[in-house]
């Protein structure tokens, strides 16, 4: 039988709206950090946190520390929204509500994002560091960043949904293993960018100077050996084969009418970035190209995120919906 969809109250559109601008500011908290990292201003507040340099508010500061603060400043504020989140889903929606359950796993994912900037911090792994364990928690902290704008993607979903009709589709057995695979696959793609994009900063490849050897092959031998060089190939390669799984899947999505808008932006930002990511090799990982490709990325993210979610709620794969779908 089919059930009619429920309008949401005026208070839970203001709620989405309030859950989609602190969307919209999560983004641009994340691309601010990858700025604060191209820039080398990660240590622009010393080992000191949550303090910069010891003190609340830095004197005399130099521009590191001016950008590094910054970013710290913007996170606090993404925290305080997300407290308010789940304070005010809470007065506003009834319990057992995925509104509830989302905002306070954004929650939880805002503060797990604040305690790995500290840690990159307080453990030194900023600036010109070119460890494995820092590159072990940078790629983990894209992750969660991923995790963190699923979350809050999918709170304004739940703020603005009512109960929706489920109509059922007849190839649900195949396209849900391959919308896993890809959701896991962006994941992994992800975190190996974080870790290229780490050795494109450390280790940067200039562009060839005009005749005789190329200046990029004489600035890379002394750090040919270095396992952030070595690994510049594994991310462009999974990429590409994520690119061909993703466009796939969103044309075998395209069928379902409810997922279908979902599943062409989902394509069509996959082969942008597909575009992206060949430009940024070509021009040698240019700082504003590093944004653009992350910013996309994201983007990308949200809407696989989107896509499996309307998906999963049209009830086309056979058998019981994840608990995050619900």
């Amino acid at each position: 039988m089919k059930v009619s969809p429920v309008s949401p109250s005026a208070a839970e559109r203001w709620f989405q709206r309030f859950a989609a601008c602190l969307l919209g500011y999560l983004l641009l908290v994340i691309v601010f950090g990858a700025w604060v990292r191209i820039t080398g201003s990660g240590a622009g507040c010393g080992e000191h946190w949550p303090s910069c340099q010891g003190e609340l508010v830095p004197r005399a500061p130099s521009d590191a520390t001016v950008i590094e603060y910054s970013h710290r400043l913007s996170s606090g504020l993404s925290g305080l929204a997300a407290l308010a989140l789940p304070i005010w889903a809470f007065r506003l929606f009834p319990a057992g509500h995925a509104a509830r359950r989302w905002s306070v796993r954004t929650l939880v994912l805002v503060a797990l994002e604040g305690a790995i900037g500290a840690l990159l911090v307080k453990n030194r792994l900023v600036a010109d560091d070119a460890s494995l364990a820092r590159a072990i928690v940078v790629g983990l902290h894209l992750v969660n960043t991923l995790l963190l704008t699923a979350s809050a993607t999918l709170t304004v979903v739940a703020a603005g949904r009512g109960e929706n009709p489920h109509t059922s589709s007849s190839d649900g057995r195949v396209r849900a293993p391959l919308l896993v695979s890809v959701l896991i696959g962006l994941g992994l793609v992800a975190a190996t960018g974080a870790v290229t994009a780490l050795g494109d900063t450390l280790f940067p490849v200039p562009l060839p100077a005009g005749g005789g050897p190329s200046a990029a092959g004489s600035a890379l031998r002394p750090a040919a050996d270095h396992f952030l060089v070595q690994l510049r190939l594994l991310h462009p390669l999974l990429a590409c084969g994520l690119v061909v799984a993703a466009v796939g899947l969103a044309q075998r999505l395209a069928s379902v009418p409810s997922v279908r808008p979902f599943a062409l932006v989902l394509g069509a930002l996959a082969l942008l970035q597909l575009v992206l990511g060949g430009v940024n090799i070509l021009l040698r990982a240019p700082g504003w190209l590093q944004l653009a490709h992350l910013l996309v990325a994201q983007l990308l993210w949200i809407s696989a995120v989107l896509a499996a979610q309307a998906f999963w709620r049209s009830g086309s794969p056979r058998g019981p919906r994840p608990g995050w779908a619900r």
